[in-house]
This record gives C-alpha cells, structure tokens and sequence, in this order.
C-alpha cells in the first residue's frame, strides 16, 4: 500500500471530542493525493509500541489549496482516534495512505441530492454536496445533519454556509439532546423524521439520490424509508464507520465477472495478476484463499487494513476472471458497483483459472 510520511500543517478543534488536521503535500506527491469527494485515506502510526491503521473520511474539497483535511471524532477506546484527536501537534509527521473509495459517483443530470448525516458522518458528504452545488448541473440539495447538542456540531460554519451561499441548498440540523436555548428540530433523523420533512424531496420533478455517512442502525433505517417509497437501491449511497459483517459460510456468494472478460471457470486458479500503484504483482492463490490474503502472502504492495470486509481499503476492479464473493459486501458497495466489476478483495475468491485485478482503477 502506497503511504507517505506527511506533515500536520493545522489542527482545529472542532468539538471536545473532535479534531480537524490539515496535511502538507509535498508538490511531488500531489497526483498521488488527487482525490474524490467522498474518499477516505488510511492513517498509521506506532500508539503504545504497536502499529495501528485507520481509515478516515477527507472533508476538505479536492480543489482546496490548503492541501487536505481528516476529521476525526474520538471514539472511547480508540487507540488511532484518541491519538489523533489528543496527542498529534501541527508540524508532527503522520503516515498517509493515498485516497481510495467510490462514495461519490458524478451526476450527469440535475438531480434531487438527498443528504443525511450524523456526528462525524459529515466528514465525506460535505464535500460532496459542495461539489454538487457548485458543478452547474442544477442539483437541488438538502442536507440534514444530526448532532447531539449545539457544541457537538462538527464543522457548523461550513455547514450552514451551503444553506446561506445557495438558493439550491436546503440545511436542517437536528440535535438529539439540545441543551440551551435551541430553536432548531429536535429528535434523531429517523423513519418519523423523514416522513415529516418528505415535502421538501418528494415535490420535486427530479430523479433522487441519497447519500448517508453515519451509525449503521440510521443509516439501515434510512435506507428502508427510501427503498418502501420505491427509490432503487442503487440511487442510496452509504458510507460505514461501525460496519460489522453478520454474513456466513452458509450464505451463497455472489459470483462476480470481470468487467472485460469472465475467463475461463474452473475450481483451480493458477494466476492472479493484480495492477497496484502502477505495477503488476503476480501471485499463485492456494486453495480457498482469498484474492487478498494471496497477494499479502506473494507481498504485493495492496492496499488493505481490517482484512474483514469492513474498512473498504481493498476496494479493487476485477477486470478478467470470475470471483465468488461474500454477500457481505453489498454492505459496503452497490449493485451498481458490482455491474461495474467492483470487489473488496478480502472478501472474493477466485472461481476462473486466471484472475486480473485492479487496484488503481476505481
């Protein structure tokens, strides 16, 4: 995996639990942190003698000038967070994997943009919605951001100023616990609250599109809401924080083509060619071994962390063979992703005599 030592140029406290850290890059290294709304990168560092990885959302515009921005929310025993959040100056060096992920797929027609988001969930749709309003299609946007009280209201500035700088854009923020004087909605963005602001999406002669960054039970309750009222799962877009896989071995895999060829079936696979950071890595899978687990093994330089399915950083196209993989990962990818030949290599296992994958194709 390509990482790159990088150093903090500003942190901003955001909330007492939550910090805003801006890197420097190095001139050289900019095509290789060119990126898309929406995208995550993995943070490493060595905490208490041992070497912790955490992917974490970009919330800064992909044009921003400043370079680029994690924010992070401390989570109670979270080593990475903690460490973030509590100990990391600016002018400290961090390692810094470069961008991956496909939250954010352009919209070639003007589209209504439905945008939810709770606590830190607001990392990734930020910048998203700010692209959207910004690209000339003529997107409407709502954005609607839960927090717990008034001071927990990550990156507020920013927020309300989409609402305030564009006709376009609609911002609600809901706070579960208001304390003080608060005139804003109460509750939590639910079945109920979305039924009540309906008004402000379903009045609108455009195609929908959803995008969620939060809790999986929000986001799982969400994503019911629009799928009853007829929007196709593929119009819902979903990025995880707390994703736990509840698949297993009794479940029947997906069986996945390559985007060009679908090869040759057969239970033995001689060869996996994998494209990763421009090179090619070339590797023997053993039996039962995931596309992952064969190229750490043959030490290819993939990029990977939980090695669960639940992080994303192997998001990779397979482009020639066919692979079986897990239902699991229709948590993390759409059905059109798939169409598309996209995978998490940690959770595919070749089913074709050969296998070409790509890492840098996403």
């Amino acid at each position: 995996m390509s990482s790159y030592p990088l150093r903090v140029a500003q942190k901003i406290q955001e909330a007492s639990d939550c910090a805003s850290l801006w890197f420097d890059v190095p001139v050289d290294l900019r095509s290789a942190f060119d990126h898309r709304p929406g995208q995550f990168v993995a943070v490493s560092g060595e905490i208490a003698g041992e070497s912790v990885t955490r992917q974490y959302s970009l919330s800064s515009s992909p044009s921003d000038a400043r370079g680029f921005r994690i924010t992070v929310k401390k989570i109670p025993g979270g080593r990475m967070s903690t460490w973030l959040v509590d100990e990391v100056r600016p002018g400290d060096i961090v390692d810094v994997a470069t961008p991956r992920g496909v939250f954010f797929k352009p919209l070639d027609e003007p589209h209504r943009v439905l945008v939810f988001a709770c606590g830190s969930g607001i990392a990734p749709v930020l910048p998203i919605a700010r692209k959207l309003l910004t690209d000339g299609r003529g997107h409407r946007v709502v954005l609607n951001y839960g927090s717990r009280t008034a001071d927990e209201i990550i990156l507020k500035d920013e927020v309300d100023e989409l609402g305030r700088d564009y006709a376009s854009c609609h911002v609600e923020h809901v706070l579960s616990r208001a304390d003080g004087p608060w005139s804003g909605a109460r509750g939590r963005i639910d079945a109920d609250y979305l039924a009540e602001r309906s008004a402000h999406w379903e009045t609108e002669d455009l195609p929908a599109v959803v995008y969620l960054c939060g809790p999986e039970a929000f986001m799982d309750a969400a994503e019911r809401y629009f799928l009853a009222r007829g929007l196709s799962q593929s119009a819902i877009r979903r990025e995880s924080f707390d994703l736990v896989l509840t698949d297993n071995d009794d479940e029947p895999s997906l069986v996945i083509a390559g985007s060009e060829d679908a090869g040759e079936l057969s239970e033995t696979c001689v060869e996996i060619v994998a494209n990763v950071g421009g090179e090619e890595a070339r590797v023997v899978p053993e039996p039962g071994e995931s596309i992952l687990a064969a190229l750490i093994r043959g030490d290819a330089p993939v990029p990977y962390s939980c090695q669960e399915g639940t992080c994303s950083s192997c998001i990779s196209k397979l482009k020639q063979g066919t692979a079986n993989v897990r239902q699991a990962v229709l948590k993390s990818l759409r059905q059109d992703d798939i169409d598309e030949g996209l995978v998490l290599a940690c959770l595919a296992t070749p089913a074709s005599k050969r296998i070409l994958i790509d890492f840098d194709d996403i």
